[in-house]
């Protein structure tokens, strides 16, 4: 059984899609990403397969899959929801700030020069 969509959201060329795996087993088909990108799993557990082999995730989780790799979920939980979050760009370069392998400290540094929240 696949998975069903069941929300499409696109804001400031960030483009996110909300995957439901109702049953065990259910599975989302696979596939490659042109860049790097994010999956939110945000309940449930999923077997992820890929090029490299294949993993276990338990939410929350998120999963950072680089480009060119293919990938697919597998619900190990029933009611299994996950997010694709996904940037939008244009050609094969990236207008980046921040170095894909970024650690959560730099992270947080970098966040002090590109805001993400207005200051009030």
């Amino acid at each position: 059984m696949s998975d069903a969509i069941t929300d499409l959201k696109l804001v400031d060329n960030v483009f996110v899609k909300l995957h439901y795996l109702p049953e065990v087993g259910s599975t989302h088909d696979g596939h490659a990403h042109t860049f790097d990108h994010i999956t939110l799993l945000s309940t449930g557990a999923v077997r992820m397969k890929h090029d490299n082999g294949e993993q276990c995730f338990e939410a929350p989780h998120l999963i950072v899959t680089p480009k060119g790799i293919k990938h697919q979920f597998t619900a190990l939980q029933a009611g299994t929801v996950f997010c694709c979050i996904h940037a939008i760009r244009e050609g094969d370069e990236l207008d980046s700030v921040a170095d894909p392998h970024i650690t959560p400290e730099q992270a947080f540094e970098l966040l002090t020069e590109y805001p993400l929240t207005m200051r009030a």
